[in-house]
C-alpha cells in the first residue's frame, strides 16, 4: 500500500496450516488416468490429513508447475477431503478451491486454498519433495546400442527340462578378470533354453527364438529367470552399483543378432546387439546320481489351515536314521523333507496322504497334487546333530505313493535323487482339531508336551549374529487401509548364510519418510506396532530365520527399536519372545538399501 493508505487486510482463515509430509497416491486402483494427481498431505503433530486431487494435461505423468481451480475443473473439489483430528475430530467437506504449484526439481511449493460447504476458507502450504512423484524423466524411453553379448552356458545343471544360459548384454563388457569395467551398462539375463545336444565345445550356440520374462522362475524353455535377471550401472572406478529387477522382458534372438525390450522403475528399455553372441560352454562333469534308500517315514498332518477349503497339506520326511525320542534329528543323519499338498481328506477314514504322485512346485501355489519348493529341503546333520553339513532345495522331480511304498526322483542342485522307501508311515496329527504330535518342522518340543501350537524350532534363548549384513526394507503406504503407515524390512547376511530377521511395521498417520521409533510386537493394527509371526504359505509378520529352510522361531511379544544412526545408517535393537518362550535379541547398526 502507498503512503497514508490503509493496507488490504489479511484473509481470514477458519484453518491454516504448514504441512510436513506429502506424498502421491496412485489412482490406478480408482480408474483414474496418469495424468489425475491424487496427492495426500499431513501436518507435524499428527492431527491433520489432507487429500487433494489436481487433473494435468492430458500428456502428464508428472505434476508440472501452475494453477489449478475448481472453475476450470484442474481442481476436483468434489475429490477433495480434509480431515482435523485435534482439538476435536472434524471432516470439512470441501467445495471450491485452488492450488498454486512450483516446481523445482524434485522439490515441490504448494499454496492451496479451499472453501467448504459452510462457507469457512482453508488455507494450505507445503515446500519439499513429493514421495512416489516419478521425475518426468524417468518417463522417457530408453535405447541402447549394446557392443558386448556373452555369457555362460551350465547345460541342465539346475533342472533336467531346459539348458540354461547366463548372458550379459552391456556397452563395454569386463576386463580380463572377469569384472566390471568402468562408467558400463549391463543387462544380465537368466535364459532358458531347450538343451544343446552337442559335446563340450568352446562357444555354445545361444537358441534362436523368443524369450520371455517369467516371475514365477519355472526354468520351463524359452524364459527369462527373474530371480537372477538384472540391470545394473558401474561408477568410474568399475564399482558396480545396486541391481534393479525387471518388471517384463521379451529377448528375440535372430542369426543376425539380437533386441532386448524390458522395463525397469516404469521406464521401457529397448537394447539391440549386431551379432551372434558369445557363450562359454561351463558345463559341470556329470555327477552320479544318489540312489537312496530310506529306512524311515513319517508326516505331520495340518489339514487345510494354509490353503483352505482347497487343499490338505503334510510335512513328510524320509531318513536313514529317523529322529530321537525328543523328535530332534540324529547325528549324521540324511534327511528329505517335502511339503505335499492333497485334495482334501476325510479324517474319519483315517490319516494318510492319498495314493498319486505330487510334482515340485516352484510357483507355491499350495494346490492338490503339489510339493511346496519353498518348504522342501533335502539336509545333512552334523556330528553333533546341531547343525547341517549339507542342505539343498528340491529344485525339480515328483514323489509317488502307492501300495508298494514311496517313491521319488529329485533334481538337487543339478543331481539326481532316487529315493525308495517300503514300510509303515507314521502320521501326527497337527490340524487345528488334531492331537499332539511332533512340532511343524520334525524336529522336538523341549517340554515333551504338545507342539501342535509352536513353530518355533529353537532350544532355547538366542542372541542374533550380525556380523556382514543389510538392511532391506519396502514402504507399503496405508497398506491396511487404516490410516497408518506400512513398513517391512529384513536384516540379511550379504553372503545369505547366517542369521536373519524381518520385521512388519506400522508407524504413524504422517511418517511417511522413515520407519523409526519404538514397537511392540503385537497382533493388533495399531501405530507403532510389529505384526507377530504367522504363516501363510510364507513367513509373515516378524520372525527369525536362517537359510536352511528349517531354523526359524516367529516373534509373539517383545519390543524394536529403529533409530538414524547418522551418516545414512541405522541402528536397530531388539529383544523379544517366540512362541516358546525363548527370548531372541540382537544389535545391528550399518546402511540400509530400499527393495525396489
Amino acid at each position: 500500500a502507498a503512503k497514508n493508505e490503509e493496507p488490504d487486510p489479511q484473509p481470514e482463515y477458519a484453518v491454516d496450516i504448514k504441512l510436513a509430509a506429502a506424498m502421491r497416491i496412485s489412482g490406478e486402483e480408482y480408474g483414474l488416468p496418469n495424468n489425475y494427481f491424487l496427492l495426500a498431505f499431513a501436518d507435524d503433530a499428527d492431527c491433520v490429513e489432507l487429500g487433494v486431487v489436481l487433473v494435468g494435461a492430458e500428456e502428464d505423468t508428472i505434476l508440472k508447475g501452475g494453477n489449478y481451480t475448481s472453475n476450470n475443473e484442474t481442481l476436483l473439489a468434489e475429490l477433495c477431503e480434509l480431515y482435523v483430528y485435534e482439538p476435536e475430530e472434524t471432516e470439512y467437506t470441501i467445495v471450491e478451491g485452488e492450488a498454486k504449484v512450483e516446481v523445482d526439481g524434485e522439490n515441490y511449493t504448494f499454496d492451496i486454498t479451499l472453501a467448504d460447504s459452510e462457507a469457512n476458507r482453508l488455507h494450505f502450504t507445503y515446500a519439499g519433495v513429493v514421495l512416489d512423484m516419478v521425475l518426468e524423466d524417468n518417463n522417457k524411453e530408453v535405447f541402447f546400442e549394446a557392443a558386448f553379448f556373452d555369457g555362460r552356458y551350465y547345460g541342465d545343471y539346475y533342472g533336467p527340462q531346459s539348458g540354461n544360459y547366463y548372458v550379459n548384454i552391456s556397452d563395454n563388457g569386463f576386463n580380463e578378470a572377469g569384472y566390471s569395467l568402468p562408467n558400463s551398462t549391463y543387462y544380465c539375463l537368466d535364459l532358458y533354453a531347450p538343451l544343446y545336444e552337442g559335446g563340450k565345445c568352446d562357444n555354445v550356440p545361444l537358441p534362436i527364438g523368443t524369450y520371455t520374462f517369467d516371475p514365477n522362475n519355472t526354468m520351463a524353455p524359452w524364459t527369462i529367470g527373474a530371480s537372477y535377471s538384472n540391470y545394473r550401472k558401474s561408477d568410474a572406478d568399475g564399482n558396480s552399483g545396486e541391481t534393479t529387477k525387471f518388471t517384463t522382458a521379451v529377448l528375440n534372438v535372430t542369426e543376425e543378432g539380437a533386441e532386448l525390450v524390458v522395463e525397469i522403475d516404469n521406464v521401457i528399455h529397448t537394447v539391440t546387439f549386431s551379432g551372434r553372441p558369445t557363450i562359454t560352454d561351463n558345463r559341470i562333469e556329470k555327477v552320479e546320481d544318489v540312489i537312496f534308500t530310506a529306512n524311515k517315514a513319517w508326516a505331520n498332518y495340518f489339514g487345510d489351515m494354509y490353503s483352505a477349503g482347497t487343499a490338505d497339506n503334510f510335512y513328510f520326511f524320509l531318513s536313514d536314521v529317523g529322529i530321537d525320542e525328543n523328535n530332534w534329528e540324529m547325528a549324521n543323519g540324511k534327511y528329505y523333507r517335502f511339503d505335499i499338498y492333497t485334495d482334501i481328506i476325510n479324517k474319519e477314514d483315517g490319516i494318510a496322504i492319498p495314493y498319486g504322485t505330487y510334482n515340485i512346485d516352484l510357483t507355491n501355489s499350495l494346490a492338490p497334487g503339489t510339493v511346496s519348493f519353498s518348504s522342501s529341503l533335502y539336509y545333512i546333520m552334523d556330528d553333533n546333530a546341531e547343525e547341517y553339513t549339507y542342505s539343498g532345495f528340491l529344485n525339480s522331480g515328483t514323489i509317488t505313493f502307492d501300495a508298494s511304498g514311496v517313491t521319488a526322483e529329485i533334481i538337487i542342485n543339478g543331481v539326481k535323487h532316487i529315493i525308495s522307501y517300503n514300510g509303515d508311515i507314521t502320521y501326527n496329527d497337527q490340524s487345528p482339531t488334531g492331537g499332539d504330535g511332533g512340532d511343524d518342522d520334525g524336529s522336538g518340543d523341549d517340554d515333551g508336551g504338545d507342539s501342535s501350537d509352536y513353530y518355533s524350532t529353537l532350544n532355547g534363548d538366542y542372541v542374533c549374529t550380525f556380523d556382514d549384513h543389510t538392511l532391506i526394507y519396502m514402504y507399503y503406504g496405508d497398506y491396511y487401509e487404516i490410516g497408518y503407515r506400512n513398513w517391512t524390512f529384513a536384516i540379511m547376511p550379504n553372503d545369505n548364510e547366517g542369521d536373519y530377521v524381518q520385521f512388519d511395521v506400522l508407524t504413524s498417520k504422517t511418517n511417511y519418510t522413515d520407519f523409526f521409533g519404538e514397537f511392540t510386537i503385537a497382533d493388533s493394527y495399531k501405530g507403532y506396532t510389529a505384526f507377530t509371526g504367522y504363516i501363510d504359505g510364507y513367513l509373515n509378520g516378524s520372525w527369525y530365520y536362517t537359510d536352511d529352510g528349517i531354523t526359524m522361531a516367529p516373534f509373539k511379544e517383545g519390543t524394536l527399536k529403529v533409530e538414524d544412526a547418522g551418516d545414512g545408517k541405522v541402528k536397530v535393537t531388539f529383544s523379544v519372545k517366540d512362541d516358546r518362550g525363548n527370548t531372541i535379541s540382537g544389535e545391528w547398526c550399518g546402511n540400509m538399501r530400499n527393495a525396489e
